[in-house]
């Protein structure tokens, strides 16, 4: 949204007032598709075919009188009688709604948080009515999240005046007494802590270099870091300290001081302050765990994952089993970079990685990569994978639609997109890609997916916009994180449940879909699909199509981290630490999975490790899925038959699309898994997924480049 106070608060005033006059209420409108979905998944297994979707106009959605409008109307119907469990999936659904529209950006200002604390109570008034009167049980099908169940505050005095019998008879009934100071202080923990990591991870102190000093890195590169008024100082460059010149200085500048400069320049940045911030995160997630029953964090957030990563030592196990395959490429990598090197340091080894892993080779493929041209090609392999069409809707005004101008929307049809009918399916929803961060200020630390509505998603990638007049080119790197947003977005619309039932499924779940079309992207095959030079339209020679692929560093890099933020979240005792323990323990869990010595300034959570530690310990879900992934790639070829052909295939995406995509699984699982929610009786129920084949685990890693 434009923010213009002025225009938007008088315009904003008009759209309320037209909505309120009409009758029509949007946030009631997509209430009722999700309640609507919630009933035709429970009964039929499958969207209602009465829903009608259209694009969502965000300012409709942007007035916190017409949200507390429409939380009051399910408010009095819960009064009234009606359904309990409809009116409570409503008022839930419009709750997490309204969290979802704060952070896009269309519900923010004091007019909402007031309207917000009414609310509150209202959801925690009803909900709790409906616990203790047996109306909501946890682990069935009642549209409220087991994640919503837990928020609920439930007074110990609201029994200290009971029966001893009544007593007993409430805590059969009642599945959780929650403190939920501890929740809001693990959220306060981690938004402190994101907001340290994304200040250290910005641009800093200014180091001053010369041609010669940056010998080696691209053109491309210098020039994100030159300025207007520095083109009239050739030769020299100012280069700030931050990610920026970590991720594009370092792995391609040949000279070793420049390279050991701004090693240390940036990881002076992670001081005692920032790993202090990070130590209040684990302490209030440690004291949380405990409360709801678990030994450490890394158990809670682990539980609902598959059983062969179920608790923190079956998850170190499965690290410990990956490494032993993927080892002896890491080894026989580095033995090479040491043969070039004479002693590999830690400040050079991103440079003989970049050396060893063809990392300039990608860079001219960057060139078959413009980023508008690239995703118009890659929705078009996804649909042709999953049996869907991607169809761009005509470029509108933020006037007309509040999205601006720099969002595109697709609508999504059920259907692949070849032959005659191509597109003609019903219409699964619409997609909202943001390609470039030019609205918010400060870029977020990583893409992603928001399912904001049933058939509304948004994409945030988050892109560096090109100068004007240039066209943006995207890295490998891009296009396949491009491709796994892209397969959250198809596996949302093309989920059979509610927006609420989906976000009880488990992680190594929901990352399937989205890891499937990262790693489909980085096959040569597929390249070829979508890679096109920005100027003459000709495909990549064969000699480029290699390039995308991960290779052993890859998977490495993703050990160390989720190494750290597990071990971080497991074993360690955050509260008799200091910040300098932290540091310590977070460099043995990284050098678990590196073959170089760490150096003495290093910090690891200056890696993605710090992105993992904020995002918690359950990130070895996505090594679940790329196990997954390799196995379902690998298949069986009919005889004559050529891989592309196999993975793009009408037959194999019908596959994709009853097995997976279009699956309705056991989100009431997660209620079932947890001891504060858990009743007498309560079976668990199983994870949603077979188990992972014994040959997952060297076939994922035998023919890394």
């Amino acid at each position: 949204m434009i923010r213009a106070p002025g225009i938007n608060g008088l315009l904003g005033a008009l759209r309320t007032a037209r909505q309120v006059l009409s009758g029509r209420n949007a946030f009631q409108d997509l209430a009722q598709i999700e309640v609507a979905r919630l009933a035709a998944s429970t009964s039929l297994g499958h969207r209602d075919p009465g829903v009608q979707l259209e694009p969502l106009d965000l300012h409709r959605v942007s007035s916190a009188a017409l949200w507390w409008l429409a939380c009051r109307r399910a408010k009095r119907q819960l009064q009234q009688g009606a359904e309990v469990n409809l009116e409570l999936c409503k008022l839930s659904f419009l709750v997490i709604l309204a969290g979802k529209l704060r952070e896009l950006g269309p519900l923010r200002g004091l007019s909402f948080r007031l309207a917000g604390w009414d609310v509150k109570n209202w959801m925690q008034t009803a909900l709790r009515g409906a616990l203790l009167d047996g109306k909501v049980i946890p682990g069935t099908k009642n549209g409220i999240t087991a994640r919503m169940l837990m928020m609920c505050k439930v007074e110990a005095s609201t029994v200290c005046s009971q029966e001893p019998t009544a007593t007993a008879q409430f805590d059969r009934l009642w599945l959780f007494v929650f403190e939920a100071d501890l929740l809001e202080k693990e959220l306060r923990a981690r938004n402190a802590f994101q907001r340290a990591l994304t200040q250290a991870f910005q641009d800093g102190e200014q180091l001053h270099f010369t041609e010669a000093e940056l010998a080696g890195v691209p053109e491309q590169f210098k020039k994100r870091f030159t300025g207007p008024l520095q083109r009239w100082q050739k030769g020299r460059f100012k280069i700030p300290v931050g990610r920026e010149a970590m991720n594009y200085i370092v792995p391609y500048c040949s000279v070793s001081s420049t390279r050991h400069q701004l090693f240390e320049a940036y990881y002076r940045r992670f001081g005692s302050d920032f790993h202090a911030s990070a130590l209040e995160l684990l302490r209030a997630r440690q004291q949380l765990a405990k409360q709801l029953g678990f030994r450490c964090w890394a158990d809670y957030e682990l539980r609902p994952l598959s059983e062969v990563a179920q608790d923190s030592h079956a998850a170190s196990k499965l690290f410990e089993d990956c490494w032993r395959h993927l080892e002896p490429a890491v080894a026989s990598a580095v033995q090479k970079m040491k043969g070039k090197a004479g002693v590999l340091q830690q400040p050079d080894e991103a440079y003989y990685w970049t050396l060893h892993g063809r990392a300039v080779e990608a860079l001219k493929l960057a060139e078959y990569l413009p980023a508008e041209q690239a995703l118009e090609r890659l929705v078009d392999v996804l649909g042709r994978a999953c049996n869907i069409t991607f169809r761009a809707l005509p470029a509108r005004s933020w006037w007309q639609t509040g999205w601006h101008s720099g969002v595109r929307c697709f609508e999504v049809l059920d259907g692949p997109p070849l032959g005659i009918a191509a597109g003609g399916g019903r219409c699964l929803g619409y997609v909202y890609v943001e390609l470039y961060g030019t609205w918010r200020g400060t870029r977020p630390l990583a893409p992603g997916a928001l399912l904001l509505a049933p058939g509304h998603v948004y994409l945030g990638l988050h892109l560096q916009a090109p100068s004007m007049g240039m066209t943006k080119l995207l890295t490998p790197e891009d296009a396949t994180m491009m491709a796994h947003e892209l397969g959250h977005a198809v596996h949302m619309l093309c989920f059979s449940g509610s927006a609420q039932e989906f976000q009880d499924l488990p992680l190594d779940l929901l990352e399937l879909p989205s890891t499937f079309a990262e790693v489909l992207a980085t096959k040569p095959e597929v390249v070829g699909e979508y890679a096109r030079h920005h100027q003459s339209g000709d495909g990549p020679p064969n000699s480029l199509l290699q390039v995308a692929q991960a290779n052993p560093n890859f998977f490495a890099q993703k050990l160390q981290s989720w190494n750290v933020s597990l071990g971080l979240h497991s074993d360690f005792d955050a509260f008799a630490a200091t910040p300098s323990e932290l540091q310590d323990r977070a460099v043995s869990l990284w050098q678990r999975y590196s073959k170089v010595a760490a150096s003495g300034s290093f910090s690891p959570l200056g890696e993605d490790a710090g992105g993992c530690l904020a995002l918690g310990a359950n990130q070895v879900a996505y090594l679940l899925c790329y196990l997954r992934t390799a196995t379902l790639l690998r298949g069986k070829s009919a005889q004559g038959k050529s891989a592309l052909k196999r993975w793009l295939s009408p037959d194999a995406a019908g596959k994709l699309r009853a097995q997976l995509l279009d699956q309705r699984f056991n989100s009431e699982r997660l209620a079932t898994l947890l001891p504060t929610l858990q009743e007498e009786g309560m079976s668990q129920l199983p994870h949603p997924l077979p188990p992972l084949p014994s040959e997952s685990k060297p076939g994922l890693f035998q023919n890394l480049r």
